[in-house]
């Protein structure tokens, strides 16, 4: 693993973040440990980090993929040693995985707690996904102008925001949106009133028949009468019009 670069001295550490500082103690000592492994640089095979205790240690391995079988967890560990990059050994000559990368994997599986071995699964996908977005997010930082690239790692990302919910939904801790409809019924009542004006025994059964004591908009006095239109023609020709503007 690459060391930070030492950097230049912003002087001593402010008092200001002190509280900060305790806040940030308190609350990674509240934190569980994750799995810590080792590789064996001679048959690079997964090996106790710790001197004694290994059963102990397989404990907390095997919690790691929510299984109580040996077996499971190592299989899933070494399928999550091939996504890990490698480190040359020079006393061995030989390339190795790198431990770093395989303990961070590890712990992200760890994170997600999957209570068994599905859960476990996408856990590891989970993990998976992170690995390879990371490498492609490297590339394309380094050639932005190559938008294949940029357009893997923007599938990759939404994949792993999919996988994430999908675990968070798994726990139902998924957060739910729900949405409420209200339908209010409003009754509109139209009234329609119909004006009869003049008598119908002056119409003699037509339809602008003599009216009388109709006032003028606006103004006084009668439109007088007006003679009605000719009766219907026995024939069953077209009612002859007035040749005269009425």
């Amino acid at each position: 693993m690459t060391e930070p670069a030492e950097s230049h001295s912003m002087g001593p550490f402010p008092a200001t973040y002190r509280a900060s500082v305790g806040k940030a103690q308190a609350r990674t000592l509240r934190r569980g440990h994750g799995p810590v492994v080792a590789i064996d640089p001679d048959t690079n095979a997964l090996e106790n980090p710790f001197e004694e205790e290994r059963a102990d240690w397989e404990w907390m391995i095997i919690d790691t993929f929510g299984t109580r079988c040996h077996q499971v967890a190592y299989i899933f560990i070494n399928h999550l040693v091939g996504l890990c990059g490698t480190t040359w050994n020079e006393s061995t000559q030989r390339w190795i995985p790198d431990q770093d990368e395989l303990t961070t994997v590890l712990h992200i599986v760890a994170a997600n707690r999957p209570r068994n071995e599905a859960e476990a699964a996408l856990a590891a996908q989970i993990a998976a996904t992170h690995m390879i977005m990371m490498k492609v997010a490297k590339r394309a930082a380094d050639y932005p102008w190559d938008t294949r690239t940029v357009g893997t790692f923007a599938k990759l990302a939404k994949t792993s925001a999919v996988q994430i919910g999908t675990m968070a939904g798994l726990k139902g801790k998924r957060r739910t949106t729900r949405q409420q409809i209200n339908v209010v019924h409003e009754k509109h009542v139209h009234h329609h009133q119909h004006v009869h004006v003049g008598g119908a025994e002056k119409s003699e059964g037509q339809c602008d028949a003599t009216r009388t004591g109709v006032r003028k908009l606006g103004g006084a006095g009668s439109l007088g009468e007006c003679p009605a239109l000719p009766g219907e023609d026995k024939a069953g020709r077209v009612v002859p019009l007035q040749g005269r503007a009425r």
